[in-house]
């Protein structure tokens, strides 16, 4: 049984949100049954719509702990990963290692300071995007992209639909692992879509809370942006089998874009 230190319960310590919740234990006891299948199906999606064989190297941006980078790595492309999380990294690290795969390298970094090297293609998937509340912060993500980007490749963002969030939205959810109890709240406020999760532990009743916090940007915001950073918008799908894009009803908004070759500032 894994069991939980009370450290853990007891921590006060003040950082962004996505600092502190996705180095946490519980974050990855929380989401340890997301669908491996789902992560290549998208991989396939991208294979199929973007020759991405023509790309020898991309970043994944914000891979969490590796799940989309691995894949693309058992296929045999050269991957990059960056995170902010210390702990998705040294998760990512050990996977690649019990795979023995030569081809994915994974770093602690900050998706707003750019890597000092360019690439074929980045992907930012599974709503790795705004987490900031000011939008000049998640804008700079882009400006991060651009700078990283070689002329003519290929960025692709994968994020929630906004406008179907905002009207469909399930506010409460609970659940348990092993002696640790759930309970997620949902709401919104200030643009953004807010998930509380309150744990708490049966044996001590020790409780810890941690909360989530996504901006909601339309795709007209991600138009507007792009634009400025020349780059060119070319497919909007609406999930990851390649469905037409519905802002009312499509599950998410998934943006494949290139960077202009003839536009980019040297």
């Amino acid at each position: 049984m894994y069991i939980l230190p009370a450290e853990y319960f007891n921590d006060k310590s003040c950082m962004n949100w996505f600092e502190e919740w996705f180095d946490s234990p519980l974050y990855e006891k929380l989401y340890v049954n997301r669908d491996e299948s789902e992560a290549l199906q998208l991989i396939e999606l991208l294979e199929e719509t973007l020759s991405l064989h023509a790309c020898s190297h991309i970043l994944d941006l914000g891979c969490g702990r590796g799940r989309h980078a691995i894949n693309l790595a058992r296929k045999g492309y050269q991957v990059t990963g960056i995170d902010l999380s210390v702990q998705a990294i040294q998760t990512a690290q050990e996977k690649v290692e019990q795979l023995n795969l030569q081809n994915v390298d994974f770093q602690v970094r900050d998706m707003r300071n750019p890597l000092p090297q360019t690439f074929d293609a980045i992907v930012n998937l599974f709503t790795t995007f705004g987490y900031f509340m000011a939008d000049k912060e998640n804008a700079r993500v882009l400006d991060s992209v651009v700078q990283m980007l070689k002329p003519g490749g290929i960025f692709v963002l994968d994020y929630l639909n906004a406008r179907k969030v905002r009207t469909s939205f399930d506010s409460s959810d609970a659940g348990k692992f092993h002696d640790i109890d759930y309970n997620i709240k949902r709401y919104l406020k200030n643009d953004a879509i807010y998930k509380d999760i309150h744990f708490m532990k049966e044996e001590t009743g020790a409780q810890k809370t941690y909360s989530e916090r996504v901006k909601l940007y339309e795709l007209d915001w991600f138009e507007r942006e792009m634009d400025k950073r020349c780059l060119k918008i070319d497919h909007v799908y609406g999930d990851y089998q390649g469905g037409y894009f519905d802002p009312e009803s499509s599950p998410r908004m998934l943006i494949i874009s290139h960077l202009k070759a003839d536009d980019k500032q040297e």
